[in-house]
C-alpha cells in the first residue's frame, strides 16, 4: 500500500505538472493552438483562370506592415463593395469561390489578407488581425468607398475582425451591412463547448474576441448564417450572439450546415437575396 501511495502521489504530481505546462504553453503561444494560417503567397492567377477576375490592391497596415487584397469593383455605382474576412485558417485562395457568385452577380468583392497568412509577414495576434482588417476598409475609403457602399462580412474568426471594423469605424458613416457566417459570442465559449478539459481560460486565453460586446452598438443592418452541425463553434454561440443585435437583423441557420460547409448548401443565394432587399431601400 506504501509503494501504491508513493506511485499514486507521484502520478498526481506529473499530472498537475502537465496540466500546468500546458496551460503556460497555450498562454505563451497561442499562434499554435487558434490560428491554422497557409503561409504560401494566395496565387491569383489561379482564380483568374477560374474566372474570379479580381486585381491585387497593395497598402499598408497602420503600423507599417505590408498588405495586400483582391478586389473587383461592382459594375454599377448602386451596388455595394462586400469585403470579405475569412477566419483563422489558410489564405484569401481558399476563400475566392464564396465570393464568386457575388462578384458575377454584379457586386464588388474586397478580400483583404492578414499578416501571417498567405504569405504576409508578421506575427499573428488579436491585435494585429484588427488592426489589418480596419487597414482594409481605410484603404477603400481612400479608393473613394463611402461605408454607405460597403457590406463587410466575416466568417467565423473574422466574424470578429468583420464586427470590429464596422463598431470603430462607424463613425466614419453607417455601413451598408453586415454579415456574419459562422460567429461566436467570445472564443472563451468556444474552447469551453468544443475542449473537454477544464481550463482557466480566463487566465490563459489573452485574445479575447468578444463580439457580443461591439455587436450591440453597431448601426448596420445583419444577416447572421449557422449550420446545425457546426463543430468547431457550435450553432448556439451564434445564436446567442444574435440576440444582442440591433435591428434590422436576420438569422438564417442551415439544417446539417458543417463550420466550413454554407456555401455547399448554397447559402450564397440567401446572402445575394439580401443585398438584393438592402439596395431597394
Amino acid at each position: 500500500m506504501k509503494k501504491f501511495g508513493k506511485w499514486l502521489k507521484r502520478a498526481v504530481a506529473a499530472g498537475v505538472a502537465i496540466y500546468a505546462l500546458f496551460c503556460a504553453v497555450v498562454y505563451l503561444y497561442p499562434q499554435y493552438f487558434f490560428y491554422n494560417p497557409t503561409h504560401t503567397p494566395s496565387n491569383l492567377d489561379n482564380a483568374r483562370a477560374k474566372g474570379f477576375m479580381a486585381e491585387r490592391v497593395d497598402y499598408a497596415s497602420e503600423d507599417g506592415t505590408p498588405l495586400f487584397g483582391w478586389y473587383i469593383p461592382p459594375r454599377r455605382n448602386n451596388l455595394p463593395l462586400v469585403v470579405f474576412m475569412h477566419g483563422n485558417s489558410y489564405n484569401i485562395e481558399t476563400f475566392y469561390n464564396k465570393m464568386q457568385p457575388l462578384a458575377e452577380a454584379g457586386y464588388g468583392v474586397f478580400m483583404p489578407e492578414y499578416r501571417g497568412f498567405g504569405g504576409v509577414e508578421g506575427k499573428i495576434s488579436q491585435a494585429n488581425l484588427e488592426a489589418d482588417a480596419i487597414a482594409a476598409v481605410r484603404k477603400l475609403q481612400q479608393m473613394g468607398y463611402d461605408n454607405s457602399r460597403m457590406v463587410i462580412y466575416g466568417m467565423s474568426l473574422g466574424s470578429h475582425m468583420a464586427t470590429n471594423s464596422v463598431y470603430k469605424l462607424q463613425n466614419d458613416g453607417n455601413f451598408a451591412g453586415l454579415i456574419l457566417e459562422v460567429p461566436f459570442d467570445n472564443i472563451e465559449n468556444v474552447v469551453r463547448l468544443v475542449v473537454p478539459v477544464p481550463l482557466p481560460l480566463q487566465y490563459i486565453v489573452r485574445d479575447k474576441y468578444h463580439n457580443e460586446e461591439m455587436l450591440s452598438g453597431v448601426n448596420a443592418p445583419l444577416l447572421l448564417m449557422g449550420g446545425t452541425h457546426d463543430r468547431t463553434v457550435p450553432v448556439e454561440l451564434a445564436k446567442k450572439l444574435y440576440t444582442f443585435a440591433k435591428e434590422p437583423k436576420n438569422m438564417i441557420i442551415y439544417e446539417g450546415g458543417t463550420h466550413s460547409g454554407l456555401y455547399d448548401l448554397q447559402n450564397y443565394k440567401d446572402v445575394l437575396s439580401w443585398l438584393e432587399n438592402l439596395t431597394r431601400k
